[in-house]
């Protein structure tokens, strides 16, 4: 029996359940900040700007990835809580095929303009010695890495979330052992950095493959096209390349912004923080995402005292993670900062950013988990709009309009302050239509409307 049709009540079993998708989530984090770590002490402070700047090409494969996977994974786990395994399957099918043909046109694409595209990302000429073998390789594997998210997300909603731990644990190793061979045996810059990612990416993808053309639960078979419900995944998984291509802007703003302010080194100290902030909000990410399939399941097999007791455990956890994660931000600032950099200006520029952006984790939390709570109930819209304003406008917002009437702070405090005017989206959106009676009402809804719909056709 899967994660999915065990109904375990309890706190305990809810924590199980989450804890190798957190863990799944943290160690996808890892992976750049792994490079970083490697060629910042072996190639200094431009190579470990260098990684930042490619950092929005990473955003839009991993948005391609979790649009298709969140956005599908919805409706195959509403499939598979109605008992309707074939439809799940074909579907799962037909949507792999087709990220396979976006990620291979749009890897093609980038390595013909690879030049162009580093200079737009924001890279300077001191920068591109860095940059362009760093982003070679990074293209190189885009198609294993759109394929690592993809299959670690359909794990989950496959009902198997170890599969998804063995994946980025697994690959967060071998990308270690890698770096170190290619930037510390041998020297090789950004490029070996790039070439360890893309091999651990590559091999973390295979075992995702190899568990689906197992068959455990969710199996390829030959599929038919479904274009409204490709349609529909792409909508309903709008929120989430919404929040990865967001990532991306934010990132090259901030590497602009900052790059005019501090030059150089202000590079460097944003990667830094942005490492941070990954690696914190990715408990977040991993308690929503072990959510999100149980929510579908759910939803389709009608289970409401579920659905009300995930919600609950879900909040108390998070109102946890908040105090403690805020805390423990803050308080190891100066620490952080000494594991990527020597004493000196990016030094002091990233103690000062990690302290104010420290405050984001007290409300972003919240703010993540209802963007793919709606995701899972099929309501892709106020997905979109808390994810769209949490991680794109307000970020963009605050970045243009606060430096110049409160200075440098304004760039640091351009996160916090994004979510924490996204928090009453939140809860308006849960409150009017995410509570147990509301979903309930709307399903109930949806089953008459389908009813009705069969019986006027026959």
């Amino acid at each position: 029996m899967n994660s999915l049709e065990r109904g375990g009540s309890g706190f305990g079993p809810y924590l199980r359940n989450a804890l190798p998708s957190i863990l799944s989530m943290v160690f996808l984090s890892f992976y750049t900040t792994v490079d970083g770590l490697f060629v910042s002490h072996m190639a200094g402070s431009d190579a470990l700007a260098a990684i930042n700047i490619v950092i929005p090409v990473t955003c839009l494969l991993f948005g391609l990835a979790v649009m298709l996977a969140c956005g599908a994974g919805a409706i195959i786990g509403e499939r598979l809580g109605e008992g309707r395994k074939k439809e799940a399957d074909n579907l799962f099918s037909f949507i792999t095929f087709c990220l396979l043909a976006f990620t291979a046109v749009f890897t093609l694409a980038c390595l013909v303009m690879i030049r162009p595209l580093a200079r737009l990302l924001g890279s300077t000429a001191r920068l591109d010695v860095h940059v362009l073998p760093y982003l070679a390789a990074i293209l190189a594997g885009a198609v294993p890495m759109a394929f690592k998210l993809y299959f670690e997300y359909l794990a989950r909603t496959d009902g198997h979330p170890k599969v998804a731990l063995l994946m980025s644990s697994g690959g967060l190793v071998l990308n270690l052992i890698l770096d170190f061979l290619f930037v510390i045996v041998l020297d090789m810059g950004t490029l070996g950095a790039g070439l360890g990612t893309t091999l651990s990416i590559t091999a973390s993808a295979l075992v995702g493959l190899v568990h689906f053309l197992r068959g455990r639960n969710l199996r390829f078979i030959r599929f038919h096209a479904e274009p409204r419900s490709l349609l529909k995944s792409c909508t309903n998984g709008s929120s989430e390349m919404l929040s990865e291509l967001s990532t991306g802007i934010t990132t090259l703003l901030f590497n602009l912004i900052i790059l005019s302010v501090y030059g150089e080194d202000g590079v460097a100290a944003v990667t830094v923080v942005m490492y941070v902030y990954y690696f914190f909000i990715a408990f977040y990410m991993g308690l929503a995402v072990s959510a999100a399939p149980l929510v579908s399941f759910s939803y389709g097999a009608g289970d409401w005292p579920r659905i009300g007791r995930i919600l609950r455990y879900s909040f108390i956890t998070l109102a946890f993670l908040a105090l403690v994660m805020t805390l423990v931000a803050y308080l190891t600032s100066p620490l952080v900062a000494s594991v990527f950099l020597e004493p000196s200006a990016a030094w002091e520029i990233t103690v000062h950013g990690l302290e104010l952006t420290s405050l984001v984790y007290l409300t972003c939390g919240l703010n993540v988990f209802m963007s793919s709570y709606f995701t899972a109930l099929g309501d892709g819209l106020r997905s979109a709009v808390i994810s769209t304003l949490r991680s794109l406008i307000l970020v963009s917002l605050f970045l243009l309009v606060l430096p110049p009437v409160i200075g440098d702070a304004g760039i640091w405090l351009s996160l916090p302050l994004a979510d924490l005017v996204t928090l009453p989206f939140s809860l308006i959106f849960f409150l009017r239509k995410g509570r147990v009676s509301a979903v309930r009402k709307h399903r109930l809804l949806e089953l008459e409307a389908a009813a009705l719909s069969q019986d006027i056709l026959s």
